[in-house]
């Protein structure tokens, strides 16, 4: 069985994949995610499932636990609160890490003061979505943890990392956007002048350029070759849709949001578009493991995918599209519910976000 390595990037368009100079090299599939950012969107990665939208939660059965059941040892890092073991993504891993430490969970005072929506844009002012981002570790540091996990692990081994720094504000430090220029894209972006914008875009195409850099350094540094599988959680806005960055609470739907390249070496797959919820019984099936009946998923092996369904919620209500990759379907702000063969799940459904992890999730902009 081959090792398999499970490479996504936070906030990576398919537009923009030329940015990304070794990923680019391979053959780019063009997926669509289930959701439209990280915590569902990897969620139903995971579960090949939509019930997972919904509540933010990793249902079982798992990617992880159908590859561990096959003999894989299974890793997985994610430096980000939104795939805490809270939310299940440690289900099915042998050794999994998401980074999250009392000392960058913030302060009691802006815990409370994010709570109110008037207060929270006061808030943001001062202390914007990516205030704490210099307290996670970099994305270089993952790597060089997932590489020792890697070579100490008994083969087959099967690693999931997720990569941060392409989130807003796209680095720490002078590789990041400046507080003042993201506060005007995110409140005022039809205020913003030609130059800022390309700043911004020059930022983010820095950033995937450095996370394209991490993969193939990721690659070369594991003692074997193991198939790679490389995707996004969810795309950004640069203006193209009147708004900057991902926003959940906007509840969209566009291309520029759910449009996110797909790349596998080492496993053969039918191509054309996809679903992400394709990726977990493809990989599944790749290492031996599997398909669950569960899974609403394609395993690539063997066919394609003509149609996919993104939903994205925020609390109560969702927005849902339905596509056949040429002519798509929305419903905008919808009550939701999805019924499977053994489940009910409305979008007012999602799992509760437990107290210690509240103020983490909302400097990265997804908690009123």
């Amino acid at each position: 069985m081959d090792d398999i390595i499970f490479v996504t990037a936070d906030s990576v368009r398919y537009d923009y994949i030329d940015a990304m100079e070794y990923l680019s090299s391979f053959d780019v599939l063009e997926g669509v995610t289930a959701a439209h950012y990280t915590r569902p969107s990897l969620a139903s990665i995971h579960a090949s499932t939509f019930s997972s939208v919904l509540t933010g939660h990793v249902e079982q059965p798992t990617l992880a636990q159908s590859l561990s059941e096959a003999g894989y040892t299974t890793l997985g890092l994610s430096p980000n609160p939104n795939t805490d073991a809270a939310f299940g993504f440690a289900d099915g891993f042998d050794r999994y890490d998401s980074f999250i430490e009392p000392g960058n969970r913030g302060s009691s005072l802006r815990q409370y003061l994010a709570k109110f929506d008037l207060l929270r844009r006061v808030y943001y002012k001062f202390y914007p979505p990516h205030a704490k981002s210099e307290d996670r570790p970099t994305d270089r540091e993952v790597v060089e943890q997932a590489i020792e996990w890697f070579n100490e692990a008994e083969s087959p081994r099967f690693l999931w990392i997720h990569l941060m720094e392409t989130h807003r504000p796209y680095g720490a430090g002078d590789d990041a956007i400046s507080k003042e220029l993201d506060q005007k894209a995110f409140f005022k972006p039809t205020k913003l002048t030609d130059a800022e914008r390309e700043e911004i875009e020059t930022k983010y195409r820095d950033s995937l350029a450095r996370a394209d850099e991490n993969v193939r350094y990721l690659r070369e540094q594991v003692d074997s070759d193991p198939a790679l599988v490389f995707t996004a959680d969810h795309g950004e806005g640069f203006g193209d849709e009147g708004y900057y960055f991902h926003q959940p609470q906007l509840r969209r739907v566009d291309d520029c949001l759910i449009d996110v390249p797909v790349i596998f070496d080492g496993i053969d797959v039918e191509e054309g578009p996809l679903s992400l919820l394709d990726l977990t019984p493809t990989m599944a099936a790749h290492g031996g493991g599997t398909v669950e009946d569960r899974w609403l998923g394609n395993n690539l092996l063997e066919e394609t995918t003509d149609t996919a369904v993104t939903v994205a919620p925020w609390h109560e209500q969702a927005t849902v599209a339905w596509q056949d990759f040429e002519n798509k379907l929305i419903s905008h702000d919808a009550d939701v519910t999805f019924e499977g063969s053994d489940t009910s799940t409305d979008a007012a459904d999602e799992e509760e976000v437990p107290e210690d992890l509240k103020e983490t999730m909302r400097d990265l902009g997804y908690l009123k």
